[in-house]
C-alpha cells in the first residue's frame, strides 16, 4: 500500500509522454524527482532548442550549464539529422574522444568538468542541429540550433570620423549579456554589464538599450575586426564588423589659399557695391573717354556740377 501511494505521488508531479519518458518543466518538482531517481524512476529532461548564430572562423562553445559531470555519467554530443556522434565522454571508463568525421577534425574540445563542447574555426558546413545527451540515473537532453554566417560588414572611414556599429537588436533584455571585442586576440573593449577597456573608455559609447557601439575620433590603429557577442537564455548571436581607417590627405595649396582668396573677393564686392551706391546718389560721375584721348580742362570743368560738388570718375575705354 505504501508503494502504491508513493507511485501515485510521483505521477502527480510529472507528466508521462507516450514514449514512456517522464517530462517536467517545474524546477522545484524536478529536484524532488531526481532525489528519488535511485528507485527505478527514469526521468528524461529536455530543453527547448537554443539558437546560436556565429561568424565563420570564430570559436563557439555550446554550454551544458552543468557545474559538474558525475564520474559515472556518459556524455554524448550528436550532430545533424542522423544524430552522428561527434564527441563522447565517460570519466569512469576513461573515454574522452571525438569522431573522425572530417568536418570536425581537430576542431572539437570537451570540457571534462561540465561537458560543454567548443568548436574552433567553425565553418558554414557546421551549420545544423547539435544535441547533448547526458545519461546516468536520469537522461538529460539539450538541443542547439547553430547557424554559421560568412558575411562581414565592412566600414571604410577617415581619421577623425565617428562610426556606430549596430547590433540590429531593438531592445536589450534584462538578462542579456553583450560583449564587444577587438582584434585577433579578442580584447574586450566594451561590456554591457561591466566597464570598458581603459584604452577605449574616452572614445567609445555603448547604447544601453540596443547594445550599439559608437566609436569617436577613429585613428588608423583602430582598423581591424570588431566582434559582437550577445547571449541570453535562448539565443547566442555573433556578428563581425571590419573597419578600415585611412589617413586624411595633406592640405593642398588651394585649400591653404582658399580662405585668403575668399576674403579678397568679399572686399572687392563691397567696394563695387559702394561705387554703385555713390553713382546712384549722384556723389560720383562716370565719364568715358576713348583710349588715347584726354579731355580738356574746360570740358572737364563743364562736366562737373559745382553746386553739388560732384566727383568724377574717368574710365578709359
Amino acid at each position: 500500500m505504501r508503494n502504491l501511494c508513493f507511485i501515485c505521488w510521483i505521477l502527480l508531479l510529472v507528466d508521462v509522454s507516450p514514449s514512456g519518458h517522464v517530462k517536467t518543466n517545474d524546477e522545484h518538482n524536478m529536484a524532488r524527482i531526481e532525489q528519488y531517481s535511485g528507485i527505478n524512476v527514469f526521468v528524461a529532461v529536455s530543453d527547448e532548442v537554443k539558437t546560436v548564430i556565429v561568424m565563420e572562423g570564430d570559436p563557439v562553445t555550446l554550454n551544458t550549464n552543468f557545474t559538474e559531470i558525475k564520474r559515472d555519467d556518459t556524455v554524448l554530443w550528436m550532430f545533424g539529422d542522423d544524430n552522428t556522434i561527434i564527441a563522447k565522454m565517460k570519466e569512469a571508463a576513461g573515454i574522452f574522444s571525438d569522431n573522425d568525421d572530417e568536418r570536425f577534425r581537430d576542431r572539437l574540445k570537451l570540457d571534462r568538468q561540465t561537458g560543454s563542447l567548443t568548436i574552433t574555426n567553425i565553418r558554414t558546413q557546421h551549420t545544423g542541429l547539435y544535441q547533448l545527451k547526458v545519461m546516468s540515473t536520469t537522461e538529460k537532453l539539450k538541443k542547439f540550433g547553430v547557424t554559421v554566417r560568412d558575411e562581414v560588414q565592412s566600414v571604410s572611414l577617415m581619421e577623425g570620423d565617428t562610426v556606430t556599429l549596430q547590433t540590429g537588436v531593438t531592445k536589450i533584455q534584462k538578462d542579456d549579456q553583450i560583449l564587444w571585442k577587438f582584434g585577433d586576440r579578442g580584447t574586450i573593449i566594451a561590456d554591457l554589464n561591466g566597464d570598458a577597456d581603459a584604452k577605449w573608455k574616452d572614445m567609445i559609447k555603448l547604447n544601453v538599450n540596443t547594445g550599439d557601439l559608437t566609436i569617436r575620433n577613429v585613428q588608423t590603429e583602430h582598423s581591424g575586426d570588431y566582434d559582437l557577442e550577445i547571449y541570453n537564455s535562448s539565443t547566442a548571436l555573433h556578428k563581425k564588423f571590419r573597419i578600415a581607417v585611412s589617413e586624411r590627405p595633406p592640405s593642398s595649396s588651394w585649400q591653404t589659399a582658399g580662405p585668403v582668396l575668399a576674403v579678397v573677393v568679399v572686399i572687392l564686392i563691397v567696394i563695387g557695391i559702394g561705387i554703385c551706391i555713390a553713382i546712384k546718389m549722384g556723389r560720383l560721375k562716370v565719364c568715358f573717354t576713348k583710349n588715347g584721348e584726354a579731355k580738356t580742362e574746360g570740358e572737364r570743368m563743364q562736366s562737373l556740377n559745382s553746386d553739388d560738388q560732384q566727383q568724377e570718375l574717368t574710365l578709359i575705354v
